[in-house]
Parts: structure tokens; C-alpha cells; sequence
């Protein structure tokens, strides 16, 4: 019996200088894993994970091939869904049934507080940890938009300040017609009198601006963008936590653009044009300058087709648009990021989706910046790589941060707001500043004043409504903030 004993407390010994190897070498509970430089673990059999994509079909391939090679464990399915909404559907049935892929891009019509209450999206705070928030543009993981209760649910793709309207040009026109960006006016009447003589130093060939006023989003970030400096407490003021579209910078902003399409500077077609006939004016020479947003770049970048009639970023520039006075503009936002990655609660891989995540948190943001169609979400300055497509990159995102002004988000206050945001939406107004401006430059509308007035008390009257429905739970006095000075970036 003691001989046996003895032979027992070998064996026991054996496997436990067995066991303790294995922990050494990092392989306890994970047998036959491959340890990387950066300290992540590949699992020891190749595991798939989902992701579905409805930006750029080839946004994610090069990073996504990159991560492949570095972990060939680990395979990312990519699902390229729809764009322009398209998704939605099958995000619906995904949400409803509880089928979301382990990986996914922000839903259409699904907000992160919807999300978040349904349960559906994981923390993201072990890949984002509140020490290193200060590595991405301002109001990234802004209460309400990037996290909710202090806890971080989304990965930042595009920055914050995406959305900023800048003025392109035609450099082939303006050299053709003796004109150079110096001779660029900077204010309103400076600028119609400028538009006029370009229009008749071409023999009525060439207008001098377009944009497209059909497109809603373009026509409302361009009413903003230039209404803002005129009246900074246009659109939603936090002083009295109440929307106010009545103001002298909507008025004047649209009567101006009204002016300069009677006078001949903004080209016809631009009553009903969407950004596509925009791009198409100024490339055919027909509009000497186009508003386009800070992606514009990348798209009067695109056409090259190898022949003589090629528009590539040699043939444009760009510059600030002409404002009432000349001096600086900006559009308001409260944060979040201009498009962003979910993980699915109930994913199965969430150790191999969080490898996955690091390694789009060091490259994707270098993907981004080549690509030219906007700012990334992390601080360009700390992206190791970052190779800009054209030179005008650097103009344009410096365009981007001066245009931008963060404001107080509601949430801050009471995060029981989110619910009373989305009753707001569904209650609110099917109009709004965009298609009011439409409707006037097409000359349906004659007066502005009582209209402006209308979508005004619409607006407070959704908002009230919502709160109404909240039971108390949120006051009007949560969407107000004192200190808050119209204009300038609210940090605190």
C-alpha cells in the first residue's frame, strides 16, 4: 500500500509540473494556441466571425487582409449589405430574432440608446478605456452617442467633425477665364458681383456655383453652416432648451442663395439637382464651383479614366464657402462619430472579436485617411502610416476642425433622454429646414417668416410632447445649460 502511494504522488507530482508548463507558455485552457508579438492569443482551430458592412464595398478588405495574414485563426466573414438604407430590413429581422452578426456597422434607423435598452450591442470598454478617449475628436464617446451610462458601445470609424461644407472649384475654368484662387471673394455681395462677371466673361457657358439643393441633408448642413455665424442660437438653443428656425440667419441665408439663383451666379439646373448632377456640373465645366462636404474630395478624385476627359485631384481646389461677411462659419454637433462598428451582446467569439477590434483600432484609421473621404475618429497626428490620396487632404481637414463647434448633449443631464429623443423623432415635423428652402427656391413659397415660425412651434410642440410622455421622469429644464455660449465648442 505505501509503494503505491508513492507511485500515486508521482504521477499527481507529473501533472502538475505538466499543468504548470502549459501555464507558463500561456496555453492553460487554450491547448495548442499560437502566441502573437502583441500578446493576443489565436485560438488553436480557426474561428469565423461575422461582420456585416453597408459602407464602401471595399472600406474593410485591405485592413481585413491584413488581419488575415496576422491571425489566420481568426476569419472575418464580410457581408457587404446595401447601401442608402437598404439595410434595413435585414437588421430588423436580425434584431428582432436575435441573429446579429458578431460584428456589424451602424444599423439604419437604430440609435445606440435603442440598441443599448433592447440589449443588443457589448461593452466596448475594454477597447476603448477611458484613459485613451482623449486620443479621438472631440465628443467621440459623447454621452448619448458613443456610450451610454458612462460605458462605451461603439468603435469610431469617421470623426466627429465629418459633415463640414467646403466650395470646390474648377481650376481649368477659373484659368481659363483669368481668374486664380486668390480672386476668390470671401463675402456674399463680393461674391454675387463676382459670380455675374464670371458668368459673362464665358459667354453664359459657365455659372459660377452649384450644389444640390434637392439632396436634403445638403441643402439643411448648408442652411446651418452659413446661418450660424449670423445667429448662433439658429436651430436648437441650449440657453432655452427650445428649437428656433425663426431667426435672422435662416432668413438672410436663404433669401441670399434665392438672389443669387435669380441673378443667374447659382446655375439653373441647381433648383433640382442631388449632389451627383453637382459633381457632373463642375466637372463638366458648366459651374465653376460646387458646395460639397469634406467626402467631396475622394469623389472629384475618382474619375479617372485614362483619357483626356479625366477629372482627377489635379483639377480641383477648394476653399471656404463665401459667408455674409466674410469671416469664420460653423455647423454644431454633440458628438459621436461620423460612422461606427457594433459588437452583437450575445456573440459567441467575443475574445477573438476583441483581437479583431485592436488590430482595427492600429490600421483602420491609416485605411481611412488614404481612402480621402474624410477624418478619421482617432487624432490624424497619432496614426502611424497615414498617407493622404491628394494634397488637398490636409486643407480639408483643416476646414473640418475649424467648422465644427461641440455643443451640451441632453443626455449628460439625464440619460432617461434618450427614450424622450426617440419619441421627439417620431412626433417631430415630416419638413424641416432643408425642405422649407427647397420649397422657396423653387418659388413655391413667397414669405419665409411664417413658416420659419410653423416649423418652430412644430419642433417645441414634439419636443413638449415627448417630454409629456416621459411621466416626469425628464423636465424641460434637462435640455437647458446656462453656460453655454452660442458659438463656441462647449468642453465642459
Amino acid at each position: 500500500m505505501k509503494k503505491y502511494g508513492y507511485m500515486m504522488l508521482a504521477v499527481m507530482m507529473l501533472v502538475g509540473v505538466i499543468l504548470s508548463g502549459c501555464s507558463k507558455n500561456g496555453n492553460s485552457g487554450n491547448a495548442g494556441a499560437d502566441k502573437k508579438e502583441d500578446g493576443a492569443s489565436a485560438p488553436p482551430e480557426q474561428v469565423t466571425i461575422t461582420m456585416w458592412n453597408r459602407l464602401g464595398k471595399d472600406t474593410f478588405d485591405n485592413v481585413i487582409a491584413e488581419f488575415h495574414q496576422k491571425y489566420p485563426n481568426i476569419k472575418v466573414k464580410l457581408e457587404n449589405m446595401p447601401e442608402g438604407g437598404g439595410d434595413v430590413a435585414q437588421f430588423q429581422a436580425a434584431i428582432n430574432g436575435d441573429e446579429l452578426p458578431d460584428v456589424f456597422v451602424r444599423p439604419t434607423g437604430y440609435s445606440i440608446s435603442q440598441l443599448v435598452k433592447l440589449d443588443k450591442v457589448h461593452s466596448l470598454d475594454e477597447v476603448f478605456p477611458a484613459d485613451t478617449h482623449g486620443d479621438y475628436t472631440d465628443g467621440t464617446f459623447a454621452e448619448g452617442y458613443g456610450s451610454i451610462g458612462g460605458t462605451v458601445y461603439t468603435f469610431p470609424l469617421y470623426s466627429s467633425l465629418h459633415g463640414a461644407l467646403m466650395m470646390y472649384y474648377n481650376k481649368e475654368v477659373l484659368e481659363g477665364l483669368g481668374y486664380t484662387e486668390a480672386d476668390i471673394p470671401q463675402s456674399w455681395d463680393e461674391f454675387l458681383a463676382f459670380g455675374k462677371e464670371l458668368h459673362e466673361k464665358s459667354g453664359g457657358h459657365t455659372y459660377a456655383l452649384t450644389f444640390g439643393a434637392a439632396t436634403n441633408y445638403m441643402a439643411t448642413f448648408l442652411l446651418n453652416q452659413l446661418s450660424a455665424p449670423i445667429s448662433p442660437e439658429s436651430g436648437f438653443n441650449y440657453k432655452t432648451g427650445q428649437y428656433n428656425y425663426n431667426t435672422q440667419g435662416y432668413l438672410e441665408t436663404m433669401q441670399y442663395l434665392k438672389k443669387a439663383y435669380d441673378e443667374k451666379v447659382l446655375h439653373p439646373a441647381t433648383i433640382d439637382a442631388d449632389t451627383g448632377k453637382a459633381y457632373s456640373l463642375i466637372k463638366t465645366g458648366e459651374a465653376a464651383f460646387m458646395i460639397g462636404g469634406n467626402w467631396s474630395g475622394d469623389y472629384l478624385s475618382s474619375d479617372d479614366k485614362g483619357d483626356a476627359q479625366a477629372f482627377t485631384s489635379e483639377d480641383w481646389g477648394v476653399v471656404p464657402i463665401p459667408s455674409k461677411n466674410g469671416g469664420p462659419q460653423f455647423q454644431y454637433f454633440e458628438g459621436g462619430s461620423g460612422e461606427y462598428l457594433y459588437v452583437a451582446k450575445r456573440t459567441k467569439h467575443w475574445p477573438e472579436v476583441k483581437v479583431f477590434l485592436e488590430f482595427l483600432n492600429e490600421h483602420m484609421y491609416a485605411e481611412v485617411v488614404r481612402s480621402g473621404q474624410t477624418l478619421p475618429s482617432k487624432k490624424i497626428e497619432l496614426i502611424e502610416g497615414a498617407e493622404p490620396p491628394f494634397e488637398q487632404y490636409e486643407k480639408i481637414s483643416q476646414m473640418m476642425v475649424e467648422f465644427k463647434r461641440l455643443t451640451p448633449t441632453v443626455y449628460k443631464n439625464n440619460p432617461a433622454a434618450t427614450e424622450v429623443m426617440s419619441l421627439y423623432s417620431g412626433y417631430a415635423p415630416k419638413d424641416n429646414i432643408g425642405t422649407l428652402f427647397l420649397g422657396y427656391l423653387q418659388g413655391q413659397l413667397k414669405d419665409l417668416k411664417n413658416p420659419l415660425q410653423k416649423l418652430t412651434d412644430d419642433h417645441n410642440a414634439a419636443l413638449q410632447r415627448a417630454i409629456d410622455g416621459s411621466g416626469g421622469v425628464v423636465k424641460p429644464e434637462d435640455f437647458i445649460f446656462p453656460d453655454w455660449v452660442p458659438g463656441e465648442n462647449y468642453d465642459k
